[in-house]
């Protein structure tokens, strides 16, 4: 009867968490414009700081893994391994299913997620990655935990993000610093 309590505490934590991502917009949206460019992206060019780290074997979670384009490239990285791609949006998680279909990626499963309450048991993943994530969230520290939470003893957390209050660029352009300023 004592694991009663620490799981209401835990769905009562969950539902005030999934409460607050309500408020969380991702302001670029899943216009076709804006999956094509994002389509671009690899392991490679969007997580290098993080091959060094993967074995084949791995298990990795992809938090806003929007399209997949990471995920699966990861995922053919780390084969026998286990990878898993969460987003909010199912949309756009199905045409992350299509491209691991045809890219032959049988070790990648994509699912609807919260970042702020992942549907996994604690300490479930060896790598836990995220890009261009915490940007669009209004509590990404909660975010953070919330991975940490799912990464084994010993595991990574690995993010990548726009800092955009250190930007800078030279020579200056005005155009920009109003985009900085929006």
């Amino acid at each position: 009867m004592r694991d009663a309590p620490s799981q209401a505490l835990k769905s009562s934590r969950a539902g005030d968490l999934l409460g607050r991502v309500t408020n969380d917009v991702y302001i670029h949206g899943h216009h076709e414009s804006v999956l094509r460019s994002h389509g671009w992206r690899t392991a490679e060019n969007s997580a290098g700081y993080l091959l060094p780290a993967l074995v084949p074997g791995t298990r990795l979670l992809d938090v806003g893994c929007g399209p997949g384009t990471i995920t699966i490239d990861l995922a053919a990285r780390l084969v026998p391994g286990e990878v898993v791609g969460v987003d909010r949006s199912e949309r756009v998680l199905q045409d992350a299913r299509e491209a691991a279909e045809s890219a032959g990626a049988a070790n990648v499963t994509f699912r609807v997620a919260d970042a702020y309450a992942l549907p996994f048991e604690d300490g479930a993943f060896d790598v836990v990655h995220a890009h261009q994530v915490l940007q669009h969230l209004t509590d990404p520290v909660a975010a953070l935990r919330e991975m940490r939470r799912v990464t084994r003893p010993g595991g990574i957390v690995a993010v990548r993000d726009a800092d955009y209050a250190a930007m800078t660029w030279y020579p200056e352009y005005p155009a920009l610093d109003d985009w900085l300023g929006i």
